[in-house]
């Protein structure tokens, strides 16, 4: 039972089953002394406060770090109806997003550096359940962030650049439905399972739309199984690796921050180029590059995954079930993936008597951080694999029952529904007939190559002018609030010097004024630098 009473201070507090959850004489004192032993002299970016109840701990927050965002979390939706908080972000469980979803959505890359987490502990014993699950989503979310970064510093400018180019090059360019609204998705992912599955899909091939992820299309082809789309969001060489070893004739669904060309596939050439249904994830450039060719492409959020891209986009496809086939989360021992695979292929052309093939596959599995697993013999998972399966296991908001996973391994992943060959059949016996196909054709208005070389080189122009206003702009301690004036060079920085961006706003975030300026303005130059030669070989 919730219970509200008034401290001996005048301070409002609760009690929670007749335990007080705050001092009965001052919290508010209480809560300023709790803070300042838990964080000491940090100077956080951002504090997340667990199990908050009357407000006092983050008021305590607010009142000692000024300067710091905070994100509260409410372990009971009685207590937040009852003592609403006032001037903080705040989730209880009557929140229609999770606790992650919530986190996602006021979290970025760059508020992981800096970040603390201070939880009550009256709240953490009166709740004990709904604290546990708190502490494992904020877990998850962290890695996913940390994880996001990682992946933001090594490529972020690879996306950049594969964005103009994809733009300048790829035709035709379709639009239009991806398939039937009523028709069954398969989504073929490339695990060690794919290989069992495969035979189970064809035996009902015709009742399904068959979508490929880039690395699982060798096999598909080499069992007769035709992909209906290919779906590849990876900016790295060896998406497209995959599909020079193996490219269906089938429609490409990407961003155009994905792999560098989809022009050049074998079998794109023979039939006037491989088709390309383009993808719009939320970020700057592919945002104004589609919105200055007058292109409406669907936005899908990047997850870090193709496969969690391939779901996102079904589940927006269609109202029938999405099967998923080949998403083990893990490796069978040393084996990665369903063969035949290009990753197999290039170890075999590297191996020798001093290096064969099974030591080189062992040395890649070690260099990835893998390790075994106690749920089933031979179950092996990388790091990245452990945060890819927390998101998984959550799965997409509004999407329960609708997700089902062919003959699982023995990771689980709680958003999606077993399913064995007996229950595919039945499944798909269950739904309406429909034909298989797309409704897709090229998009009659898209910009010819020279217009689409002025709109690069325009907003390359564009982009550049900000950088340098921005640049010449950094004269205050706080350079966060200068570069704020600067959204576009802020979100552009944040892509081509990650880790200059983020060093800068360390430094003015712990009062080092000068230090903070100057790297600022050095990121600022080296943003600029980058942006001229990429014209250079891009738009001349």
């Amino acid at each position: 039972m919730i219970e509200l009473f008034t401290a001996r201070s005048g301070a409002s507090s609760v009690k929670v089953d007749g335990v007080a959850m705050h001092s009965p004489y001052d919290p508010t004192r209480e809560a300023v002394r709790f803070v300042r032993e838990t964080l000491g002299t940090e100077l956080p970016s951002t504090v997340i406060v667990l199990g908050e109840c009357a407000g006092h701990v983050t008021a305590a927050v607010t009142h000692l770090l000024p300067g710091a965002r905070v994100i509260a979390a409410v372990y009971s939706e009685e207590i937040a109806r009852a003592a609403p908080l006032r001037g903080a972000l705040s989730w209880h469980p009557g929140n229609p997003l999770t606790f992650a979803d919530f986190l996602r959505v006021h979290l970025g890359e760059l508020q992981i550096e800096g970040l603390r987490v201070v939880e009550w502990p009256p709240a953490a014993r009166a709740f004990p359940t709904v604290a546990r699950a708190a502490h494992q989503a904020l877990r998850q979310v962290v890695q996913e962030l940390n994880g996001s970064f990682v992946t933001t510093v090594a490529a972020g400018r690879i996306w950049l650049r594969n964005s103009l180019v994809n733009f300048l090059q790829v035709a035709p360019v379709v639009s239009g439905r991806l398939c039937a609204p009523e028709r069954p998705v398969v989504i073929a992912a490339p695990g060690p399972s794919l290989e069992e599955a495969g035979p189970v899909l064809a035996e009902v091939r015709q009742q399904f739309e068959l979508w490929a992820l880039p690395s699982s299309c060798p096999f598909l082809l080499d069992s007769g199984l035709l992909p209906d789309l290919v779906v590849m969001t990876d900016p790295g060489f060896y998406s497209m690796h995959h599909l020079h070893f193996a490219a269906p004739r089938c429609p490409l669904a990407m961003p155009l921050s994905a792999s560098r060309g989809a022009w050049s596939l074998p079998a794109g050439k023979a039939h006037h180029g491989t088709p390309v249904f383009l993808l719009e994830q939320p970020v700057l450039f592919e945002k104004a590059l589609l919105g200055a060719a007058g292109v409406a492409a669907p936005i899908i959020p990047p997850h870090g995954t193709v496969a969690a891209t391939a779901i996102d986009l079904a589940l927006a496809s269609t109202n029938a079930p999405v099967i998923v086939a080949g998403l083990d989360m893990c490796a069978r021992d040393l084996l990665s993936h369903a063969r035949p695979n290009a990753f197999d292929r290039l170890l075999h052309l590297q191996a020798s008597r001093l290096q064969p093939h099974a030591s080189l596959t062992f040395h890649r599995a070690a260099a990835l951080g893998s390790t075994s697993d106690a749920r089933a013999s031979g179950l092996r998972l990388t790091p990245a694999l452990r945060t890819y399966a927390g998101w998984f296991d959550a799965g997409p908001g509004g999407a329960a029952g609708r997700i089902h996973r062919l003959l699982p391994s023995a990771v689980p992943l709680g958003s999606m529904s077993p399913l064995d060959a007996p229950g595919l059949r039945q499944l798909l016996r269950g739904l309406k007939a429909t034909r298989r196909g797309n409704g897709l054709s090229t998009i009659p208005n898209f910009p010819s190559g020279d217009e689409r070389r002025q709109i690069a080189a325009r907003l390359l122009r564009s982009w550049t002018a900000e950088i340098i206003a921005a640049r010449e702009s950094l004269s205050g301690p706080g350079i966060a609030a200068d570069l704020g004036l600067f959204p576009q060079a802020l979100a552009l920085a944040h892509f081509i010097a990650p880790r200059s961006l983020a060093d800068a706003l360390k430094k003015s975030r712990l009062g080092q004024g000068t230090d903070a300026r100057k790297a600022a303005g050095e990121m600022l130059t080296e943003c600029i630098s980058f942006l001229d030669v990429l014209g250079e070989k891009t738009v001349g």
